[in-house]
């Protein structure tokens, strides 16, 4: 493990660009570092789609029975009934980044970063105090170039029936838009010559489910707000918690509603945000600039993620997999064992390179954490060396 006095050394790598903060807002703002594009993308994927076992919840009602069912220790809810082929077509909202000032040719590696449930593509391009919390951006500084996108059924990205977006299509088309950036297609022409997925949360899990099933998708690969616990740790239990700890319900009774269908759910307040996502002591305007982005999750999208399994993958890129001290979501709040005794160097037996980094003091939104530069620049520091 990297001390936390190396750590902030590592994190300070890369220059720093100095741009004013922007107060919280609902719009989406290109880092002042970067030539960005914004891409309308259509893709036809063929997928394993879930179909659904549970009676379709008509109110909040029927969510605290679906927490409590899911969080049960001797839980036995069973999502689907089974799995079907479909083909379908869709469009999603997505931005390329490349560096104002380029380093070398680090412009031709490219990040292809996958939000997790909860936000829109805002999270790694924050418009609020940009130089503390935007992951894009720092990229941008040390030369990397970026393709970030709002998953389907978030942001500008297509709404579609929260009973049809599951972790399949969301693979495919991760899958999609790799194979389009080694073209040029989503780069301004420009084809990637190394691509590194980086996931949060929903987004890493989708962002492992594409390199096992396409191993030569990426050169490298990045989970944040994950861990692989072992097969007996007491934090799979947990996970069943996750939407109590959020105190789930339908997004279209938040205040204010979203006009989705019964298989939406958002946080239930930001308290709940902040417990979940964050640690203490909070930095109040950060959590309320956070709670401002937020997005509905499906919930398909979430219990369909347990196809995506831990078992040994064939994968030989190099790989991180990084997350706070103190994350709820991922590990049950304490992560430091399920980093110690995870499944990571089985998992990924053929990988190149297995690097893990626990950032101090923060939570599951590390994006938004104390220090999120030295978050940043271990990941940088890592793509730069192994990638």
């Amino acid at each position: 493990m990297i001390s936390p006095r190396l750590a902030f050394l590592v994190g300070l790598v890369c220059p720093i660009v100095n741009a004013a903060a922007s107060s919280p807002n609902d719009t989406y703002i290109h880092p002042k570092n970067g030539l960005c594009t914004d891409y309308t993308i259509t893709e036809t994927v063929t997928w394993s789609k879930g179909i659904w076992n549970l009676t379709k919840p008509q109110n909040n009602f029927d969510i605290a029975a679906l927490r409590t069912s899911l969080g049960a220790l001797d839980s036995h809810v069973v999502p689907f009934s089974g799995f079907e082929n479909a083909t379908d077509s869709y469009e999603l909202s997505g931005t390329f980044c490349e560096p104002v000032v380029k380093n070398g040719d680090k412009h031709h590696t490219v990040l292809l970063a996958t939000h997790g449930g909860g936000y829109d593509r805002r999270y790694w391009a924050s418009s609020f105090r940009p130089d503390e919390y935007n992951f894009v951006q720092f990229a941008l500084e040390c030369g990397y170039s970026v393709f970030y996108y709002d998953r389907l059924g978030t942001g500008k990205s297509q709404i579609v029936s929260g009973y049809d977006v599951q972790s399949g299509n969301h693979i495919e088309l991760l899958a999609k838009i790799a194979q389009g950036l080694r073209k040029g297609k989503y780069a301004t022409g420009k084809a990637a010559k190394k691509i590194v997925l980086v996931g949060h949360s929903l987004g890493s899990i989708f962002s492992f489910g594409a390199v096992t099933k396409y191993p030569e998708i990426a050169e490298g690969l990045v989970l944040t707000g994950a861990s692989l616990p072992n097969s007996t740790d007491v934090a799979n239990k947990f996970r069943g918690l996750n939407p109590t700890y959020q105190n789930t319900l339908l997004a279209s009774s938040v205040d204010p509603p979203y006009d989705r269908d019964s298989a939406y759910v958002s946080m239930g307040d930001i308290y709940a945000h902040a417990g979940s996502f964050f640690h203490e002591p909070f930095d109040i305007p950060t959590i309320e600039y956070a709670q401002s982005i937020t997005q509905p999750t499906s919930l398909l999208e979430m219990l369909s993620s347990g196809r995506v399994s831990n078992a040994p993958v064939s994968y030989n890129g190099s790989v991180m997999i990084t997350t706070g001290e103190w994350d709820m979501l991922a590990c049950g709040g304490h992560c430091q064992e399920r980093f110690d005794y995870g499944t990571q160097n089985s998992t990924f037996g053929n990988a190149r390179v297995r690097k893990t980094y626990i950032h101090p003091g923060a939570g599951h939104g590390v994006n938004f954490a104390r220090g999120a530069r030295v978050f940043y620049g271990e990941i940088m520091g890592f793509i730069g060396e192994f990638v």
